[in-house]
């Protein structure tokens, strides 16, 4: 059973912050109250998620409930992932507009105020903080790793933001509404699942350049290899479940036609290099052929070459194929990539 502090109920406020929480005794009470404070001019909430912790997160965080702060404890008995615990405390959240930050405060909440005005000013419907790794009280080994999974996000999904881990971030209502129940990495990388969702929806997402105030110990403060590998991990499955196979959920007949199109492309390229091989060719076709074909290098050289070319050629071609397809559903009337499946017909 999750323990659960309930507010006395009025009316829903504007704002609902979710703060998950996990080891954070030391300083949880301490940095509702800033919470509280910058907020202090708006109907809003606080909902802590003390997602499992070992020390006394849950009464240090309660503690606020008791003094009156319009604060909202909630617990969850085992440790499960930031992501879970914010979808968690989305059960409890009243507010038209969610927030998420971090429980640490290592981004400012006076942050949450610029954010609010951004989402206003640009008329979004979703605001998402990112942090630049180039400033030096980061280890460099923490910025590189950064960047690495920064880019490999941009490659995989083409999200228009370019940070999408940050700590804080603002949703209307409907938008959580709309992904969450479709949301099932909880760890790691659970933002990238629930931004892309939000995107195939057509939800507007801009982004907001936030400062983070380094303060953990090590090269990677809070991430491990552990965590690396898990983040990885997770994102490969989420670009699994989010491909046009799992997202679009072809049916079986077409999918016996996608693989029989598949085993047509096999037979035919072993056909064509059967025909090929005994042709006899002359002048410039047999010179463009000789370079095409990599005949001036060693024959394993050359195998190897063509194979591992073919190989990436395929995850590049197969990756890029995806994007555009995917884009082409959601964005029905820009864009020249298969334009014509939304198209009406001409009266």
């Amino acid at each position: 059973m999750s323990k659960i502090d309930k507010m006395s109920s009025k009316n829903p406020p504007f704002l609902s912050v979710i703060l998950p929480a996990y080891n954070e005794g030391k300083n949880i009470y301490a940095n509702a109250l800033r919470i509280c404070e910058t907020l202090r001019e708006y109907d809003f909430e606080l909902v802590i998620v003390d997602d499992g912790s070992e020390d006394n997160t849950y009464s240090e965080a309660k503690r606020a409930t008791d003094k009156g702060f319009p604060v909202r404890t909630v617990a969850q008995e085992e440790n499960s992932g930031k992501g879970a615990s914010l979808f968690y405390g989305f059960g409890f959240a009243t507010g038209e507009r969610i927030a998420f930050l971090d429980a640490d405060l290592e981004i400012a909440p006076e942050y949450l105020l610029d954010l609010l005005k951004v989402m206003d000013d640009a008329n979004a419907d979703i605001v998402a903080g990112v942090k630049k790794m180039s400033d030096n009280q980061f280890p460099w080994i923490r910025r590189m790793m950064s960047k690495l999974y920064k880019r490999s996000v941009s490659f995989l999904f083409d999200l228009s933001i370019s940070d999408t881990q940050t700590g804080i971030k603002l949703f209307k209502r409907e938008v959580l509404e709309a992904t969450v129940p479709r949301l099932s990495i909880s760890r790691f990388a659970f933002d990238i699942e629930l931004l892309l969702a939000a995107s195939r929806f057509g939800y507007k997402i801009v982004e907001y350049p936030v400062k983070i105030i380094y303060s953990r110990r090590g090269n990677l403060g809070r991430m491990n290899s552990s965590n690396i590998i898990g983040a990885f991990k997770d994102t490969l499955s989420i670009y699994k479940r989010a491909s046009f196979w799992r997202w679009l959920e072809p049916s079986r007949n077409m999918q016996i036609w996608m693989f029989l199109f598949a085993i047509g492309i096999f037979f035919f390229g072993i056909g064509v290099g059967k025909l090929l091989t005994p042709v006899i060719l002359h002048g410039s076709i047999k010179n463009i052929f000789h370079f095409l074909a990599l005949q001036f290098l060693p024959t394993v050289l050359r195998d190897w070459l063509l194979l591992l070319g073919g190989f990436f050629l395929i995850i590049i071609g197969a990756v890029q194929l995806n994007k555009k397809l995917l884009a082409a559903f959601i964005r029905r009337d820009r864009g020249d990539d298969l334009a014509g499946i939304f198209r009406k017909k001409e009266e």
